[in-house]
């Protein structure tokens, strides 16, 4: 069961995070995805299933799956070459599972392995990240899908204003600074005197599939 969320979710995405209590809580109707289909979904379909259900919202991707259940999208998953705002570089046959959510109000039994199977199946990558967000996953999730732990991250931070949480990818000193700021003064001094103030979060567990074969 989740044990933190912030304000600014139960605020500005309130059906989400009531959602997501429901399904920790075994309240949600249950889809079993033995039942249902699989089909690589549109961009707008895409974009519009994740702001609606995703609590963190729509991220571009390059390969997306969604599970249908009598005609209806119920259920994504979508991935894409390694971020470089996590400091990362893309390379060939290296992907990052980007997003997973079902429909709110629903769990899709089975669902995520059945999605992130038929993504090997189709792509045989040789390797797959995802990052597990430490204030809400218990990483059950990553470990049914054959993920293994690699890497623990420290408590890091956003830039908040009105409610709204921003990613301090978008406030680097050298952006600031070419944008006309003081390069005298710190991020830190430039963001606090433009209003913002920081966030923490509770850091991050990164995971990882390797190909049969590639393993150290």
């Amino acid at each position: 069961f989740p044990s933190h969320d912030r304000e600014d979710n139960w605020i500005l995405k309130k059906e989400i995070t009531k959602s997501r209590i429901s399904n920790a809580l075994g309240m949600s109707n249950r889809i079993y995805a033995r039942k249902c289909s699989i089909l690589q979904i549109s961009p707008k379909d895409e974009r519009e299933f994740l702001n609606s259900n995703h609590i963190q919202g729509y991220v571009p991707s390059k390969i997306k799956f969604g599970i249908y259940y009598n005609s209806e999208l119920v259920s994504i998953m979508t991935f894409g070459s390694k971020r470089k705002s996590l400091g990362q570089k893309a390379k060939e046959g290296e992907y990052e599972l980007l997003r997973f959510c079902n429909k709110l109000g629903y769990t899709v039994i089975g669902g995520a392995s059945k999605l992130f199977n038929k993504f090997i199946e189709k792509y045989n990558p040789d390797s797959v990240i995802s990052y597990q967000d430490n204030s809400w996953y218990t990483g059950n999730l990553y470990q049914n899908l054959g993920l293994h732990l690699i890497e623990k991250s420290k408590p890091n931070y956003y830039w908040c204003k009105s409610n709204i949480r921003y990613h301090r990818f978008n406030f680097r000193k050298d952006k600031l600074i070419k944008e006309g700021f003081d390069e005298n003064k710190t991020e830190d001094v430039i963001m606090t005197e433009r209003g913002y103030y920081k966030l923490w979060d509770f850091g991050n567990l990164k995971w990882e599939y390797k190909k049969k074969g590639l393993d150290i």
